[in-house]
């Protein structure tokens, strides 16, 4: 009779085991596993519900900062406001799905349509030979013209986020710096650049697979919680692409520093910087404190406004 492999050796926190076949095989692995996929499913869930803003002001601008930079939406969420409040968001999140506006057939079809080309098995190929003709065009049109098109751009995006009134006067700051920033560094080789250009598709392609949100019903009914893992899926396919096009955002988020300008009771004025394409981007960010613990003010105050905000009592229905 075949004796079977040898036995194996596995080391965990230093203990050494030996299993030989016979004993993998007898096993009771229906009992063995349920309890520690059961526990493992309990771990991940209770991930974001443990997250506890830090009671130090500093501590908490690094805490969204590190959120951001591992994609986990969920908890930069849950360090922006207090339990309290999220659970009163969740809850208007739920009101807001079940009294929304049905989409159109066509909004329904276009999302359809562009879901399925960048989810085809040869999506890569044919976007990319979509793209190249268009890449071609804009190497001979932007070349002269840049230093015109950077200057008009530069007003526009000014513009763009003035007028923006869901925006607080340091958001509008921030903005501008990091938008200035971006259009003093970019230049047109990078954007027509064709090898950028295919690893761009990729990253858009496996990012679209990733989310496996095929139908606009499917993107429109999730709740705050699943629709803040999937945004957290679609912020790390707009890091990966902007890795391409040489703009590191982990590497910022990194390289934030934080420090206390001011307290006025309740509220502190934090100057935070980061560096972004060979500067440093330098803003002023409004923390409030709750129960000893810090909170993004920008995003207390958005969410209350929200909340005294009326929720229609049945689905609003809108003639396309």
């Amino acid at each position: 009779m075949h004796s079977g492999p040898p036995a194996r050796s596995a080391r965990f926190s230093g203990l050494k085991f030996s299993l030989s076949a016979g004993m993998l095989r007898n096993l009771p692995w229906h009992r063995l596993l349920w309890p520690t996929l059961l526990a493992l499913a309990l771990l991940a869930a209770g991930c974001h519900r443990d997250v506890v803003a830090p009671g130090d002001p500093v501590a908490a601008v690094k805490g969204l900062a590190q959120a951001l930079h591992d994609n986990d939406l969920v908890r930069y969420w849950r360090l922006s406001m207090p339990p309290a409040l999220q659970k009163q968001m969740e809850a208007r999140w739920k009101n807001r799905l079940a009294t929304a506006p049905a989409p159109t057939e066509q909004q329904e079809k276009d999302y359809a349509r562009l879901m399925a080309r960048l989810t085809a098995p040869d999506a890569e190929t044919k976007l990319y030979k979509s793209l190249d003709p268009k890449l071609k065009k804009l190497e001979t049109e932007i070349g002269s013209q840049w230093p015109m098109m950077q200057t008009t751009a530069g007003i526009f995006i000014k513009g763009i986020i003035q007028a923006n009134d869901k925006l607080s006067p340091a958001e509008k700051d921030h903005a501008k710096t990091v938008g200035i920033a971006v259009l003093d560094w970019a230049q047109p080789a990078v954007f027509t650049d064709r090898a950028r250009a295919k690893q761009a598709i990729t990253v858009m392609t496996s990012t679209a697979r990733e989310l496996a949100l095929p139908t606009l019903a499917q993107a429109r009914a999730l709740e705050l919680v699943p629709a803040l893992e999937k945004f957290g899926v679609a912020f790390k396919g707009g890091k990966q692409l902007g890795r391409i096009y040489g703009v590191d955002v982990d590497a910022a988020l990194a390289g934030v520093d934080a420090k206390l300008a001011a307290v006025n009771g309740d509220v502190a004025t934090m100057d935070v910087s980061y560096p972004l394409l060979g500067k440093t981007v330098s803003f002023q960010m409004e923390l409030i404190r709750r129960d000893g613990r810090w909170y993004s003010a920008d995003a207390v105050r958005d969410a209350e406004i929200e909340l005294a905000t009326p929720v229609p009592a049945t689905p609003v229905h809108v003639v396309p």
